[in-house]
């Protein structure tokens, strides 16, 4: 089974040669799924909503037989509806029913596909838009192949712009841009798959990558860039990116092959290649590779492909687990302040402000005169130095005694207007401050 694999992988790499007397292999059909992703990443480019593809085989098959009705009929100014039914059947029975032929049909003269033969309101005859052909035929390409053939198609485009009298230069270097482009996303695409695919999906990507001749193709096309365009530095680099592209893409589709090879063919798993792989295998396949198909069948144990995430993973996923209780953490509730507690500290910090602003006016004696200070000051501070000072002289506690004289002082340009004198003097002298206070002052103190 190994030589076998290790034929029919080979053949669907590219080769290096495009010698005519090469066979190129017979033409594979993918299965179902890979057509409908080709199909959709191919209508992804003009998509206008989410879910908007008909992804059944039979769209394809309608569109085929919608131009071959079309194609066939004689009728003068066009077929109808009935006719074109007609026509569809009479031959053979499609794989799809009336009710879909009408879906489909009113689609497409919603689309312009399918036009009125006349312009007249109710004619019943009708025409096909000739690029429906077309489109069948690119479609039925991605049946087959995910585009490369038409990147082959470019490069070959590419070298008959160079060979022309009049070069366009623009088209040739965005030609080289675009294919080194494609070519990475090709090898990204292959290197991708080789990490993480099945060996079938790798075995079924080979199928989409059989094409002979692209090496070679994109080796000539670097020699006559440099040939005919020299001192031309920036399309030699497009023309050298675009051979490390395709040496790339050379490198991720030997790998893909390579990983089939190593793990379908020791690992005795069948159905890694299709029935018309092994048919035709057996037919175009030397003896000498065929005699020792099945050698190993008995013997040879199965390898298998893991990586160490994919054993981790798959451990986790079988081992048991359990479910352990815990006690909910106790519940932290901050403790409250106690509200006299508050109380008692904001009337020390009150006090403490209040000395200081006492002992700030009696830094030069026992006795301070304030009235000045009063004078000079707003009425908002006046009134708040004049409270606190009334504060501490109702302490009974606090050694600081206030004075306010009866005499009035008025001064009509000042901030204080009216103001009678005011003194402030320590505990510990009283009874000498207040005899001062008369004999200097000469009148009685009042509070």
């Amino acid at each position: 089974m190994l030589e076998v694999l290790e034929m029919s992988v080979s053949d669907g790499l590219p080769q290096e040669s495009d010698s005519p007397g090469k066979a190129e292999g017979l033409p594979r059909r993918l299965s179902p799924s890979q057509q409908a992703r080709n199909v959709r990443a191919f209508s992804a480019v003009v998509a206008r909503f989410r879910e908007a593809l008909l992804e059944s085989p039979k769209a394809l098959a309608f569109a085929r037989d919608l131009v071959g009705a079309f194609a066939d009929s004689e009728m003068s100014g066009g077929p109808t509806k009935s006719e074109v039914w007609a026509l569809i059947t009479e031959k053979r029975t499609p794989q799809y029913g009336q009710a879909f032929f009408d879906s489909r049909w009113t689609i497409f003269e919603h689309y312009d596909a399918i036009q009125p033969y006349l312009a007249k309101r109710h004619q019943q005859r009708y025409a096909l838009h000739p690029a429906v052909g077309p489109a069948t035929l690119i479609h039925e390409r991605l049946r087959r192949h995910r585009g490369i053939e038409e990147l082959v198609g470019l490069l070959d485009e590419t070298r008959s712009l160079i060979g022309q009298p009049t070069r366009d230069r623009g088209a040739i270097e965005f030609n080289l841009l675009y294919c080194r482009q494609m070519l990475t996303l090709y090898a990204i695409h292959l290197e991708r798959l080789v990490a993480v695919a099945s060996i079938r999906e790798l075995a079924a990507e080979q199928r989409e990558h059989n094409h002979p001749g692209l090496s070679m193709r994109v080796k000539q096309l670097n020699e006559e860039v440099s040939a005919f365009f020299p001192g031309d530095h920036t399309l030699d680099h497009r023309a050298v990116a675009l051979v490390s592209a395709e040496q790339r893409y050379q490198q991720a589709l030997t790998a893909a092959g390579q990983r089939v090879i190593d793990q379908g063919g020791r690992s005795l798993d069948f159905e890694v290649l299709s029935a018309e792989e092994y048919l035709e295998a057996a037919r175009h396949a030397p003896l000498a590779l065929l005699s020792q198909f099945g050698a190993d069948l008995v013997v040879d144990p199965p390898s298998a492909w893991l990586d160490a995430g994919t054993l981790m993973e798959t451990v986790e996923d079988f081992a048991p687990h359990f479910r352990v209780r815990s006690r909910p953490p106790m519940p932290q509730v901050p403790r409250e302040p106690d509200p006299a507690q508050r109380m008692v500290e904001a009337r020390a910090r009150e006090r403490s402000r209040q000395e200081h602003l006492a002992e700030r006016a009696l830094l030069e004696g026992d006795l301070a005169d304030l009235t000045e200070e009063l004078r000079r000051s707003r009425w908002r501070s006046s009134a708040r130095l004049l409270a606190d000072l009334m504060g501490l002289d109702a302490d009974p506690y606090a050694p600081y005694q206030l004075r306010i004289g009866i005499e009035l002082i008025v001064d009509r340009i000042g901030w204080v207007t009216y103001l009678h004198p005011v003194y402030l003097s320590r505990r510990a002298g009283e009874q000498h401050v207040r005899p001062i206070l008369r004999r200097e002052h000469g009148h009685h103190d009042a509070l």
